[in-house]
């Protein structure tokens, strides 16, 4: 029986015992009658909660009605001395009655979850309240002291196989908590090996490491890696949207969410909620990515060197661009030192011209630029008529 059913049970014996001894002990009167039957019914209302300060309340007005019982009972027997007197033992029995129970009492961590076994009846339940009392001696005993908090699982799955290349390894982080105990102390798949594995570990009776948080944060670790390692095998090789390692990499959180929804259902058998699930690693050989890639490789290379033809004749375009605007320039200039020379302009002379100039780069004799230029062979003038011979005379 649970702490909290012992102690209301404890309660209503008391009002009840109480209600009845006034009723013996005052003369016959409906109102009496009435209110007793009232305070019990009350009684047995606030004994269905399961809030502790309900059933504090409860123990206060038990308490009272038993102070007035034993008044009634000393004023019939003792007078107003006796009255004093019983009142004063019988609070100093309660009060030592509730001392006792405080000390074989202990408060019930609220991260853990204790667990008692019936020996009778074989049943498990769970120690509820602020408080735990003592088991029932050759009737009860502790079986398993299970965490409530948040546990998690670092998991590294190797080998897995798709239905094309093969990935190295995937490292993934989850995180759980227990949500059903009972479920955790008899769900777990192979349990009797199980626990003698995590024990052996531990190096601890089975019996006494079942008591310990420790042992069962490694178990439900143990059980969370082996469930996500069939779980990850089983959604790399039969998924339809990712098969190879870059595919697998580029859709990783779609995976994650088929390997949630699957491993929500495996751990819920052993009364666990998974809360998050990630992976955070995902290893694979390169030359395996670079044979995946080679279309894609050979794309991107053609792109690099489009992209580097498309620069080189940017840089020539603007490198001609230059020379031709300078061997403009250089004509002009050439033109010009003729006009002042005042050498006619004739269309073969800036021929002839443009042909020097670009003579000179073809060559590559920048020197010619700045010697002068040789003059040019002058137009020859007409020539005179001669003269005539003289006359004889």
């Amino acid at each position: 029986m649970s702490i909290k059913n012992t102690a209301v049970s404890s309660i209503l014996g008391l009002m009840f015992l109480s209600l009845l001894v006034i009723y013996l002990i005052s003369a016959p009167s409906m109102l009496i009658t009435f209110l007793s039957v009232l305070i019990m019914l009350v009684g047995l209302i606030m004994a269905q909660s399961s809030s502790w300060r309900d059933i504090g309340i409860l123990a206060a007005v038990a308490v009272i009605i038993s102070m007035v019982a034993v008044a009634l009972v000393a004023s019939a027997r003792l007078g107003s001395v006796g009255i004093v007197i019983a009142l004063v033992l019988w609070g100093l029995l309660l009060w030592t009655l509730f001392s006792s129970a405080r000390r074989s009492i202990m408060p019930l961590p609220r991260d853990r979850a204790i667990l008692i076994r019936n020996l009778v009846t074989g049943q498990v339940h769970r120690a509820d309240g602020p408080i735990v009392g003592p088991n029932v001696p050759f009737m009860e005993r502790l079986v398993a002291v299970v965490p409530l908090y948040e546990l998690f699982s670092d998991v590294r799955v190797e080998k897995i196989n798709t239905q094309r290349q093969n990935i190295d390894a995937v490292d993934i982080h989850i995180r759980y908590k227990v949500k059903e105990p009972h479920n955790t102390l008899a769900g777990i798949p192979n349990l009797s090996q199980a626990l003698e594995i995590v024990a052996n570990e531990m190096n601890q009776n089975l019996d006494e490491a079942r008591l310990q948080v420790t042992f069962w944060e490694n178990l439900l670790d143990r059980q969370m890696k082996i469930d996500t390692d069939d779980v990850v095998l089983e959604v790399a090789f039969d998924n339809r949207f990712a098969q190879n390692p870059i595919e697998f990499f580029s859709k990783r959180q779609d995976l994650e969410q088929t390997v949630i929804d699957r491993l929500r259902w495996l751990v819920s058998r052993w009364g666990v909620e998974l809360i998050h699930l990630r992976f955070e690693r995902v290893e694979f050989n390169p030359e395996v990515a670079k044979s995946i890639n080679k279309a894609g490789i050979r794309e991107e290379e053609t792109l690099q060197k489009k992209i580097e033809a498309e620069r080189d004749a940017t840089r020539i375009d603007l490198i001609l661009g230059a020379e031709v605007k300078a061997e403009a320039e250089r004509v002009k200039a050439i033109i010009a030192a003729l006009k002042d020379s005042g050498v006619e302009i004739t269309p073969d002379l800036i021929v002839k011209a443009i042909t020097a100039t670009s003579d000179w780069q073809m060559e590559g004799d920048f020197s010619l630029l700045t010697q002068q230029p040789s003059p040019l062979p002058a137009a020859s003038a007409p020539a005179k008529p001669a003269d005539k011979p003289a006359e004889k005379k």
